[in-house]
């Protein structure tokens, strides 16, 4: 039989800060895995998952899952842990704001780094690259911008 270890009386906040980052990033990772259990993989224009989890290892993920969602709520209320709770708004925003700078690294100016970029290729390219970013810019505007506040929730 295991040894009961009781939880300290007290808590740095730097230990509380990086407890809950590590246990945040568990159970982000977590609720990831649970919708692809249950065959939730999203397919798009170039992101297309594939479900290549058997029924046998759905099933096995779903126990593990659970046992480690019972570990992460001990500790939780063990040490007394806030729950992060992100609002979608910004993690659009943050999203946004990434893929902005990537998308405006697809000028043919910024692909030079990875050799010559043909007259032709840049023509093409360019004017749909900076279409690209102007509509991350524009997402990430919407949800930059004070609303009501009403939340939704599922």
């Amino acid at each position: 039989m295991k040894e009961s270890i009781l939880p300290p009386a007290a808590l740095s906040e730097n230990h509380r800060r990086s407890i809950s980052t590590t246990l945040y990033l568990v159970d982000k990772a977590l609720c990831e895995w649970e919708r692809w259990e249950k065959g939730d993989v999203p397919s798009a224009a170039m992101y297309q998952q594939q479900d290549t989890l058997s029924l046998a290892q759905k099933r096995e993920l779903r126990g593990k899952i659970a046992g480690v969602r019972q570990l992460i709520v001990r500790l939780r209320d063990d040490l007394q842990l806030k729950p992060s709770r992100p609002a979608t708004s910004q993690l659009i925003v943050g999203q946004a704001t990434v893929l902005w700078e990537m998308l405006a690294d697809l000028e043919s100016r910024s692909l030079q780094g990875y050799g010559n970029v043909p007259e032709e290729l840049a023509r093409y390219l360019d004017p749909i690259g900076k279409q690209l970013a102007e509509e991350m810019n524009e997402m990430s505007q919407l949800f930059s911008q004070p609303v009501s506040s009403t939340i939704t929730s599922r």
